[in-house]
This record gives C-alpha cells, structure tokens and sequence, in this order.
C-alpha cells in the first residue's frame, strides 16, 4: 500500500491518472468471483474517465519479471469490482465506513456519465517481454483501457522532470491521411502551424486520450449548461458545415510535428506531446454531441493554431501560451497559480531558512518546498554519494513540502475541512482563490504585490508547523487501529480534527502556538493526546452522517458536516494552555512577520534592480531613442541615476527601487528590448 501510495502521488498530476484515493478491500463478489483494489481516481468531468488502481510489490533485491499471468489476474480483480458494483449488488456486501463504498457507489451513480474506465497496475517488477497488450474490453457495458506502469516505465517516469507521460501519435492509426496545415512561424525554440482538423479526428483522438490532452489546459469542461457548449451543439445539429466559421478554433502545442509534403500542400502526420491549451471545452463539446446526442460530425471542421515548441523550454512556454490564448472565457488566477509567484517565493525561503538547531545534531537542516512534481528527487538523482549524502542532510525526505500539500495545511489553518475533503487538486484551486485580484482597477501582479509580505518567513514557518501536526495526526490515528480507528477515511479524519481543535482554541480567545512547533520541530505528548481526543470525536461525527446520507466520502466535503461537527460537545481545553498563547498575541506576532515580509520584499527588488544596474540595463534604456516620450521627466531622472553601480548605490529608497520596475514593464510594454 505505501508503494501504491508512492507512485500514485508521482502520477497525481498526469491526466492519464489524476488524483489518487486510497482503498483497501478484498473480498468475493457472486459465483464466489475475486476482488481487490488499492485505489481509485474520481471521475473527471472532463473526458467521463474513471480509475481503478492495483499494485504487486516484490521484496526481492534483484527485479523479478511480472508475468503475463499475474497481469491477468490483477486485471481480473478489478474488472470484477467494476461489474459487481455497476450491475450487482456489491454496495451490499461493503461496510458503508469503507472507502470502497464510496467507489462502488460512484461507480453505480455515475452510470452513463462514464466514457471509459481505466485499470491501473503498479509493480517494481519489469514486466514480461511476452506480454502482449491488448484492449481489455468492457465491464458493465463500459470500455476498459489498461495501464501498467512496471519497473522500466516507473524509472522513466522518476527520472525525467516531467509531471507526466508525453502522448505519440501517429494520424494513420486513426485513419487519416493527416492535418492540413500552413507554416506560420519559425524562430529557434518553435515552430507555428496554422491547420485545419476534421472534427471527427478531433473527437476520435479526445475520446482515446481524454483529459492527457488537455493538461495545458488547466480549465475543466464547462459542460452543456454554459452558452458557448449549448452554441456548439446547436451548430453541429443545424449547421455543421458552418462550423469553422463560427467557432472561434483551438489552440495546441507539441514537442514533436512531423510534416509530409504532397502535391496538395503540407499534412501533420504524427504528433508527440499534443496538448490543447485553448479550447477544451470546444473538443469535449465535439465529443460529447457525438456521444451523447448522437450527432454526425460530417461537415465539421475546426481550426488550429499549433505550435511545436522546443522540448527543454516548452515546460516554460507552454504555460504562457495556454494563458494568452485562453479569452473564450473569463480565466481566473486560480487556473494558473501553479505558475504565480507565490510558489518562486515559497521556493527561495525554502532553500535559505534553516530549522532552529537542535542538540546531537551535526548539520542544520531545512524544508524543502517542492514547486514542481518530483523536484525534490531530480535535484539529487545525479549527484555523487558524497553530494547526495550532504543534500540529504541538509534536506532530509522527511521534510519536503509540495504545493497540494500547503494547500492543504493552509485550508487546515483557516478551518476548511470540507475543502481538503474535496482532494487535493480541487482544495488547490480553491486555495488559489485567495491571490485573485478584488478589484477590476488592480492587476493580479498589483495585488500579489500587496499582499506578498503576508506570505513570508513567518508563514512558510506556520506551514512547517502545521505539516508536522499532520504528519503527527496521522501517526496517532493509524497507530490507533485496532483501538478506536477503524480503518478507513485518515485523511478526512484528520483535516477535521486539527480545524476542530483550532477553532475550540479560537472560541476561548487563543490561538495554537505554532512558532513552539517550528522551534522545536516536534509534537509534544500531551498536545498528541489532545490530537487524539479531537480525532476521535471527528471520526465518530464523519462516519455517521444524517440520515438520507450514505456515502461517507461526499459527506466530508460538505459544508455543513464542519458546520455539524462544530456543534459536538468538545473536551476540556485545560491540557491545551501550554500550546496556545493569547489571540492579540497572535495577532502582534502576525503583524511583526508581515513587516519583515515587507522588508524582505523591499530587498529582493532592490536586488533585482541592482542585477539589471550590473547587466547594463538602466543604461540602455536611458539611452533609449523614445525614452521621453515614454516616461515623465522625473522618471528619466531616476534612470540616469540607476546608468551605473555608483550612483545606484545612491538609491537609498524603497519606492525608487519599485518604481524603476515598473518603468522596466512599462518600457517593455512598449517595445523596449535589451540583451544582456
């Protein structure tokens, strides 16, 4: 189950995947049939995929071969569970504490919201040269489409710096001939192709990829209730030959485009690393028109703008693309905040902040933050034995935090249970929502701006804090089993109870002390104990939800099961006074790491002004022929003061670092260029 829980958190943000949910059953369905299954992924709104997960783990110290029979056999387990939940009564044979409730229930609810159900098969076995792949059919009455992930794909997968499996396709395996398309474009890291895409294709290759094909397209569908979609179904039905005319297309990106010139023009034969980064919604409403409503997509055609962009820069631009290309819909910053600077910051502190010193302790360590999927394994994966043993002393495994995860203890901090509930993806996007602009008169740059020094030293170590009352949380209810827990719904279980004790706290006028937590980088024993009360008393609330209410899973990620829970009778505070200290307290040692993270911001831009002083920018661009034209004479006054290192070191003021920034944005707006 770890190694299942290992490569599933590896995987968690390739779309062939999505995110994980940990479920142990075994058991028997009718005529005495095997079932077992580790895990699945939710259904994704998206493509209508869902997925089951099964693991083999071999304590062998040499690879073992996974053999073609044992291949079959896992794959039998789960092809069992599916058609026992979807066409029998396998929700009557399951506790309804049990996660795999919840599945079998999902699996019978969703009914013909499911396009194709997906089997994965984890192992550290080097599957079988013998074994051939083939479809693996149907399981009631919905398609199945197999993924092993074995030693060698698991090494490639670890090795790479990717978060994901890029897609190869080849145009003949769907019976095209290929993709029109015009050069539009050319520099050294790309290449612009402006196509036509027979909406057949389109949807031929959204239906065998899915969501894979949309990961640079961080919005979900929209599904048939918005206008657009209802537009694009009403076109395909009435005038399908108008199409190209009245949508307003698609924008992609690959890594890899092969061209075969014919005596009609240019065609796009193969694809590698496809991904629609503007129109989502459009390919998913082709699709959906197919399936669902039956509609013939003779006639539709769509067009395409795609860009093959260099592979050790499209991690980069892919990104930006995606974003200046999404204007068919309002995007909120939530849809890109995996790349705002919030988490460049989170990073920089993270490499710089050591943990308090702590007595037998040689070397002291720090947290490391984990700004990209597996950063925190690349980073070491080349370095000598000697280098690697000194990064690990400095950042040991046990001390890495991703971005999903400080999402996570950030909703934890500010009471939001339900939002963990909900996953990680999604409690991620919501925590985003925190860093969108609140004002039409003031940018997103302009905003992060203002509140950044909230989001400094002081925070970073409040997360810190909070991640080891989580790892301590969870140490105290699987420790428990046996006991009071029984077995399923940890991570629930504990988002709930440490909100809980944080809000019992907050109603007596203190707060959780979290700076003697980072201090001591540890959980004292009575402050567990106290953990333990509060977990107990949110198992009990969870998994007896009100009557009508079933599936213990979605009750969690409702409102008012925190709003219920608050009403519960809660243990004596006493044991929990020396972990907590005065709310005002709280508030003035907030209000101090505010005014550091205002300092420490004023440093790092009068650092990046200065480096611009040393490249010979501000030189540069004072000599700028439309310079004044540009900018007030007072601005041109302060540039001719940054021209060289000794009269930047004149700039005492933090407003003049600041505003020569942002005179760099605004000449560059205009067209102002520099080469270092």
């Amino acid at each position: 189950m770890a190694f299942v829980a290992e490569v599933a958190e590896r995987l968690e943000e390739d779309p062939v995947f999505g995110e994980y949910v940990q479920v142990e059953y075994s058991g028997a369905g009718s005529r005495n049939r095997q079932i077992r299954v580790h895990g699945y992924t939710p259904l994704d709104d998206s493509d209508g995929s869902i997925g089951l997960v099964i693991g083999r783990w071999s304590d062998s110290g040499k690879p073992e071969t996974l053999s073609t029979a044992a291949v079959e056999q896992m794959t039998s387990w789960l092809q069992n569970f599916v058609d026992e939940a979807i066409t029998g009564s396998l929700t009557d044979r399951i506790a309804e504490a049990s996660p795999a409730y919840d599945l079998a229930c999902n699996l019978r609810e969703a009914g013909g919201k499911i396009s194709r159900i997906r089997l994965h098969i984890f192992s550290n076995m080097t599957l079988s040269t013998r074994f051939k792949e083939d479809i693996a059919g149907q399981a009631g009455g919905v398609p199945l489409e197999r993924h092993i992930w074995d030693l060698q794909r698991l090494k490639s997968l670890y090795e790479s710096s990717k978060e994901r499996e890029s897609v190869s396709i080849d145009l003949s395996q769907f019976g095209s001939e290929g993709i029109p398309c015009i050069p539009a474009a050319t520099t050294d890291s790309l290449r612009s192709f402006l196509c036509v895409i027979d909406g057949e294709l389109l949807a031929n290759l959204f239906e065998r990829y899915g969501s894979r094909l949309l990961e640079g397209n961080v919005r979900s569908f929209l599904g048939m209730k918005g206008g657009v979609n209802k537009g694009i179904r009403s076109t395909i039905q009435d005038h399908p030959s108008l199409f190209f005319a009245y949508n307003n297309g698609i924008a992609a990106t690959a890594v890899g485009v092969t061209i075969t010139s014919t005596s009609q023009g240019h065609l796009i034969t193969a694809l590698q690393d496809l991904q629609i980064v503007n129109g989502g919604q459009t390919t998913s409403a082709i699709l959906n028109a197919r399936k669902k409503d039956r509609l013939p997509l003779a006639g539709v055609t769509v067009q395409m703008k795609l860009t093959e962009v260099d592979r050790e820069v499209g991690h980069d631009l892919t990104p930006k693309i995606a974003q200046f290309a999404n204007t068919q819909n309002k995007v909120a910053v939530a849809d890109f905040f995996a790349n705002h600077q919030f988490h460049r910051k989170m990073e920089e502190i993270s490499r710089r902040l050591q943990v308090p010193a702590r007595a037998g302790q040689r070397v002291q360590s720090k947290w490391f933050y984990e700004r990209a999927r597996g950063q925190y394994q690349n980073e070491r994966l080349y370095l000598t034995a000697a280098k690697k043993d000194a990064h690990d002393l400095e950042f040991p495994a046990s001390q890495v935090i991703n971005k999903t995860e400080l999402a996570k203890f950030d909703s934890v901090w500010r009471e939001l249970p339900h939002w963990v509930a909900l996953g990680a993806q999604k409690n991620f996007v919501k925590f985003a929502g925190q860093f969108a602009s609140k004002s039409e008169g003031v940018t997103e740059a302009e905003y992060w701006a203002e509140i950044s020094p909230r989001f400094g030293e002081t925070y970073y170590q409040e997360i810190v804090a909070v991640s080891l009352l989580w790892t301590s949380a969870e140490e105290i209810v699987s420790g428990a089993r046996g006991s009071w827990y029984e077995g399923d719904y940890r991570p629930q279980i504990v988002a709930y109870a440490l909100a809980l004790l944080l809000r019992a706290l907050r109603g007596a006028g203190m707060e959780l002390d979290l700076a003697r937590i980072w201090l001591r980088q540890d959980i004292e024993a009575d402050l567990r104990s106290a953990i333990e009360q509060f977990a107990i008393i949110s198992q009990q609330h969870i998994l007896h939800p009100p009557a009508g209410t079933s599936n213990v899973g979605e009750w969690c990620k409702k409102e008012e099961c925190w709003k219920s829970l608050q009403r519960v009778d809660l243990p004596d505070l006493d044991r929990l006074m020396p972990f907590a200290i005065d709310k005002s307290a709280a508030i003035a040692a907030r209000n101090d790491g505010r005014k550091k993270g205002e300092l420490d911001d004023g440093i790092a831009v009068q650092k990046a002004a200065f480096d611009l002083c040393r490249s010979g920018y501000w030189q540069r661009l004072s000599d700028w022929p439309t310079l004044s034209a540009t900018v007030p004479p007072s601005d041109v006054a302060l540039l001719s003061k940054a021209r060289s290192i000794a009269s930047f070191a004149r700039l005492t003021q933090d407003r003049e670092w600041r505003r020569l920034m942002e005179l760099k944005a605004a000449c560059e707006g205009e067209g102002f260029r520099h080469k270092n």
